[in-house]
């Protein structure tokens, strides 16, 4: 049984309008079914949003238009960065995870809420730095310049040797 309308009127800028006629959505070509299909997706994302999965494909997906430009300049270069698409692929599963636990989140206690996130961030945050150390092993790196990380790394390694010797063993 197909589910019950109802009609709603809206007055909207001329520009929002002109967008409207110009946008491209399947299986829309009415103002009406553009506005429909505008409201599902704007739902959709809403109730993805709190599932990580979900919320992981979603953020995918709104990135994927970038790293297919970037895969096809690189392409039409010769080039490749591991860390270009290391990094566009660690950006979502961020993203995905701070959103959905923020989301979803059943405690009530707010401090803890807290503390998890900024563990999983941190987990998140030092396995892309381990991936990027591990692009300086050689003084060249699969980078689109290929001393990038290697000249980053001696500063680095620096700070890391402060610490080291700030901290109590």
């Amino acid at each position: 049984m197909p589910e019950k309308s109802v009609p709603l009127s809206v007055r909207i800028s001329v520009d929002d309008a002109e967008f409207i006629a110009r946008l491209s959505l399947e299986g829309a070509t009415t103002p009406s079914e553009k506005m429909r299909k505008l409201l599902g997706e704007a739902r959709r994302r809403r109730e993805d949003a709190a599932d990580y999965g979900r919320c992981l494909g979603m953020v995918r997906e709104s990135l994927d238009p970038a790293i297919r430009a970037l895969r096809e300049l690189e392409h039409a270069e010769g080039m490749h960065s591991e860390l270009a698409l290391g990094t566009a692929e660690w950006l979502p599963e961020m993203i995905a995870f701070v959103v959905s636990t923020l989301l979803t989140h059943s405690e009530e206690d707010h401090a803890e809420l807290l503390r998890r996130v900024e563990a999983g961030m941190a987990d998140r945050i030092f396995r892309l730095l381990e991936t990027t150390l591990r692009l300086g092993v050689t003084p060249e790196s699969p980078t689109y310049s290929p001393t990038l990380v290697s000249d980053r790394l001696d500063r680095l390694l620096s700070l890391v040797e402060v610490i080291r010797r700030a901290r109590p063993i």
